[in-house]
């Protein structure tokens, strides 16, 4: 079954009817329930592969909430979707400022840039295959192509993705004067001061279409994000992750609050197709677009489908808005 698909960038404007849909009691929402195609084990099994489009049975491009079904036939809800919510201007000042960041490369994904593989890695490391310390998604350690010297690092598929706001580990490539707490603010949000004030607006939107779907995980989040000083204004999130026309392996969100929920919504440029969302247990995926947010379970299995270009140039810039579940370590005193 396909639900209302459709193909390319959404251009229609907010309107009062889908801020009504926005909330989560609209009797309206479409509801499905889904029950696992494939088992745990099989899933696990399948950890940094990919799943194609033609996996899925279900592809959502329409206001929906979706519930999966337990063993014990009780439903917990899997996303709620909603189209065409956000405000244009705030989606035009997230890629203005965010899409140069997003860019910029990381070899420490693990699981969600696939299976490890020597032609995607990092040229500054000097002939990966050598090293006796590999799993399926990173080395631990290598030798340095620049210096000939051992690093200590864990080092994966290259992948272009970035960090925002704050996170829970020290910056191993900072600045000791940034590394006194297991707490950080990251360097974008340090380094570019207006830039950070300006697409926080667009993140504060986002905390509220978050409070609006799923109350009752946006409450318990946020109780903990104001738990210390690391948290982004007065949202749930304590970090944001974006991505720059990247296609994620199968994988299960880690760091995350186990109790929270993340917040995807995606800025295009040019045209494009696919990059849908995909929970291949389920075979259920969902087209997010511009102007759309999602509200899903990322403790649950989930990766992309290809994506697509139809213009010489173009961007999918994905945005996921959380909280890291070890900020609590930076308690307020």
């Amino acid at each position: 079954m396909v639900l209302s698909k459709k193909k390319g960038k959404n251009t229609s404007k907010k309107s009062k009817k889908s801020k009504v849909n926005a909330t989560k009691s609209n009797p309206s929402i479409k509801k499905i329930i889904v029950s696992q195609a494939l088992s745990d084990e099989e899933m696990a099994s399948k950890e940094g592969q990919y799943f194609d489009e033609s996996h899925y049975t279900t592809i959502i491009n329409e206001d929906c909430d979706v519930y999966r079904k337990l063993p014990n036939n009780k439903e917990c809800l899997l996303f709620r979707f909603r189209k065409n919510v956000l405000t244009p201007n705030l989606c035009k000042i997230g890629m203005k400022h965010l899409k140069k960041p997003a860019m910029k490369k990381h070899a420490n994904r693990g699981a969600s840039a696939g299976l490890l593989d020597y032609s995607k890695m990092p040229s500054y490391v000097n002939d990966p295959k050598q090293h006796v310390n590999p799993d399926r998604f990173r080395i631990q350690g290598y030798y340095s192509k620049h210096t000939g010297k051992y690093v200590k690092d864990s080092v994966g598929n290259i992948a272009q993705s970035n960090i925002l706001g704050y996170f829970d580990r020290k910056d191993r490539n900072g600045d000791n004067k940034y590394n006194k707490l297991p707490c950080r603010t990251t360097a974008f949000t340090r380094d570019n001061i207006e830039q950070w004030k300006e697409v926080v607006s667009l993140f504060c939107e986002m905390d509220q279409f978050f409070k609006q779907l799923t109350p009752d995980k946006h409450k318990k989040q946020k109780l903990r994000a104001h738990m210390t000083d690391y948290v982004i204004n007065d949202t749930a999130f304590s970090t944001i992750t974006i991505n720059y026309n990247w296609r994620t392996a199968l994988h299960k969100d880690s760091g995350d609050f186990q109790d929270g929920f993340g917040n995807l919504v995606v800025l295009e440029e040019g045209s494009y197709e696919g990059g849908y969302t995909g929970f291949p247990q389920y075979k259920i995926a969902v087209d997010v677009r511009e102007g759309d947010f999602l509200a899903m379970d990322v403790h649950q299995w989930h990766c992309n489908t290809e994506i697509k270009p139809k213009s010489k140039d173009y961007t999918r810039l994905s945005i996921v808005a959380y909280l890291r579940e070890k900020m609590i370590l930076c308690k307020k005193s």
